[in-house]
């Protein structure tokens, strides 16, 4: 093969190496935002959504150092490059996966998180619902585990509790989210719903 073929097939494949990299920070400069938007937690979907970009990178270099070209020229060059590139690669992932672990931690429902950040209510209400059967619980129960309930008029009855979440989840956040428990009339809870005003 002829010096120039090589040539023009080794900027090709830098160029293809350049733009997938380009890709890449820009996948996870989108994975910070929607992590910041929906205050995503760890999860199989999460892990997996974050590590694969890095898999196809790590692939993508293993097959252009595999092509001849790369192998018999220049081979100390394009080692060091590729040890950069992975390096760098990590940190996104890295960081990703740490901002998910901070929001797993701070969006767990506790007693505690669920008094001192009533406007946070909003991202914690999905794991007190996930971890605790409400149904049936007493107003004494209720009132335990999750506070005094809020003194508002939305969706209030005689014969329900309502606490406010937050404003509502998403991008243009116009309303606020409420949680409302019913009760029946011995005092435990038949029903409860998240509702937006």
């Amino acid at each position: 093969m002829s010096e120039r073929k090589l040539r023009y097939k080794k900027n090709l494949l830098w160029g293809t190496f350049c733009l997938i990299g380009i890709l890449y920070v820009l996948l996870f400069i989108g994975y910070q935002f929607l992590i910041n938007l929906y205050h995503s937690s760890l999860s199989l979907i999460s892990i997996s959504a974050i590590l694969l970009p890095f898999a196809f990178l790590i692939l993508f270099q293993w097959v252009l150092w595999t092509h001849n070209y790369f192998r018999n020229k220049g081979k100390g060059k394009v080692k060091s490059a590729f040890v950069v590139i992975t390096t760098l690669g990590v940190i996104p992932p890295l960081f990703c996966l740490v901002k998910l672990g901070l929001n797993e931690y701070k969006y767990n429902f506790t007693v505690e998180n669920w008094i001192k950040s009533p406007t946070e209510r909003v991202y914690i209400v999905d794991d007190l619902l996930n971890d605790y059967e409400l149904i049936g619980m007493t107003k004494d129960q209720v009132n335990t585990l999750l506070g005094k309930p809020t003194t508002a008029d939305y969706f209030k009855d005689d014969n329900n509790i309502v606490y406010y979440l937050g404003n509502e989840r998403g991008l243009i956040s116009i309303d606020s989210e409420w949680l409302v428990i019913w009760f029946n009339s011995s005092g435990k809870v038949v029903k409860y719903k998240v509702l937006k005003d």
